[in-house]
């Protein structure tokens, strides 16, 4: 950075950092660290402070990120003891839909139980949530999407 010209990232991963990075936000790079493998940046909570570099990605990069999403099925119990899955779609910034089916910790037991006749069950995009309330679903949703995890949760929808 010695020809002084100013350097943007993209947050691709807040990691652990909910409260200092924002994934899809730009962030002027205030000093590089080679050997470490980190950048300085300046946080959503105002403090300069290091950052491993692969939280970021190149100005210019894609970077899509939630937009909004919608519950496909109708809820019949919401509770943390609801054995059903429901199905929602996300929108990402960039227009592209997906979509995953949520179901909670009672529902994942009961469907293991009902579907275990052999050595193995496989369960993609399959996410598990602690009760069907828009708050706890929007949370997760924004949490996998934050830690660049929605993408790869999600299929396509067509």
């Amino acid at each position: 950075m010695a020809d002084n010209k100013r350097t943007i990232v993209i947050c691709n991963d807040v990691g652990l950092y909910f409260d200092a990075l924002t994934r899809g936000k730009h962030y002027e790079v205030l000093a590089e660290d080679e050997a470490k493998e980190q950048i300085r940046v300046v946080g959503d909570d105002n403090r300069a402070r290091w950052f491993k570099k692969y939280y970021f990605v190149p100005d210019g990069s894609s970077v899509p990120v939630l937009f909004n999403w919608t519950f496909d099925d109708t809820i019949q119990d919401s509770s943390e003891e609801s054995l059903e899955h429901i199905e929602v779609t996300v929108t990402f910034s960039e227009g592209d839909k997906r979509w995953c089916s949520l179901c909670t910790k009672a529902g994942l037991l009961d469907y293991i139980e009902r579907n275990m006749d052999d050595n193995v069950i496989l369960i993609e995009n399959q996410v598990i949530v602690k009760n069907f309330s828009k708050e706890v679903v929007n949370d997760v949703l924004k949490r996998l999407d934050q830690r660049n995890q929605l993408l790869s949760s999600t299929k396509p929808l067509n």
